[in-house]
């Protein structure tokens, strides 16, 4: 558990090789207890804040990202510390959280979870609402286009800006509930603020503001290429190798080596993608077959 900034934490740090997203909590320091943003799959690594003097049944407030299962598959754990903990979500998204089984895209990724419904205590309609808890007010800002109910919260205190954003580099290609021109209309209004502290849901903490910028913008032009392979041309070599290359300069190793073993095997002899692919296992990341199973079950359909 480690603080941000005074009174604000993350819980659940990134793991490429764990399963759920990365956990915030902000102590109001009020009656109003704690607040979670996002909760991952399972409970037992939002335990570890009791070590630190927290306690599990002052979580009051859960604050959910998107519906994607990774982000809020524990909530009914909470509910067994405070049955009274308040749930909230973006209306758009809502039935993912409060249906029996959730997003059943995700599925193959977590074929044998077992998902029990909360209800929401408030639905998200209009961008910008206010939420106010404590002295702290969390805004809303409606970002669709990983899903059509994808929200960032925005927190001002200590002087610094976090933003706590589910899933920025989450892909948004134009199937099922992701719209890549959503996305990057929503991208372009973040880049428009001044954001010092970017809380991920699936990396390391980002900062300061020139760095929150660039990775917000590297992840504009990963999803443009994305959806380009994915659902255009999946033999595209250079476009492969440019997905390789802003993944590793955005240090997103386990996604660069994804994308540069692809590019291998499509063309052993690419020298750009060999000398990348020695950097990238310098890093040691994890290696799994994402974009492979993203093309064998989307490419097709779309033709």
């Amino acid at each position: 558990m480690m603080e941000i900034v005074e009174n604000v934490y993350v819980v659940k740090p990134h793991n490429p090789t764990e399963p759920g997203c990365c956990v915030y909590i902000v102590d109001t320091k009020s009656k109003d207890g704690l607040v979670l943003i996002d909760v991952g799959l399972y409970i037992e690594p939002i335990q570890v804040i009791e070590k630190e003097g927290f306690n599990l049944k002052d979580i009051k407030h859960c604050l959910i990202t998107h519906g994607h299962i990774d982000h809020f598959g524990a909530c009914h754990e909470l509910k067994k510390y405070n049955a009274d903990i308040k749930f909230y979500a973006h209306e758009q998204d809502a039935d993912k959280i409060e249906q029996k089984r959730p997003n059943q895209s995700l599925n193959p990724f977590f074929a044998n979870y077992e998902y029990e419904p909360i209800k929401l205590a408030r639905k998200f309609k209009a961008d910008n609402e206010i939420l106010k808890i404590g002295q702290l007010e969390f805004k809303c800002l409606h970002i669709p286009g990983h899903t059509s109910g994808s929200v960032a919260y925005l927190l001002e205190t200590g002087n610094k800006r976090l933003l706590f954003a589910g899933d920025l580099p989450g892909i948004a290609i134009n199937i099922s509930d992701g719209n890549l021109d959503d996305y990057l209309k929503s991208m372009q209004k973040l880049t428009a603020i001044e954001i010092d502290i970017l809380c991920e849901g699936h990396e390391d903490i980002i900062k300061p503001a020139e760095k929150v910028n660039k990775f917000i913008k590297g992840y504009m032009k990963f999803n443009e290429n994305l959806n380009h392979i994915v659902l255009e041309n999946p033999y595209h070599t250079k476009i492969l190798l440019d997905l390789a290359l802003i993944s590793y300069e955005l240090e997103f190793f386990e996604t660069a080596l994804d994308f540069c073993n692809y590019l291998l095997e499509l063309d052993p002899d690419n020298s750009s993608g060999s000398q990348l692919l020695k950097k990238i296992k310098e890093h040691d990341p994890p290696k799994f077959e994402f974009v492979k199973r993203l093309i064998k079950e989307n490419f097709s359909k779309e033709k």
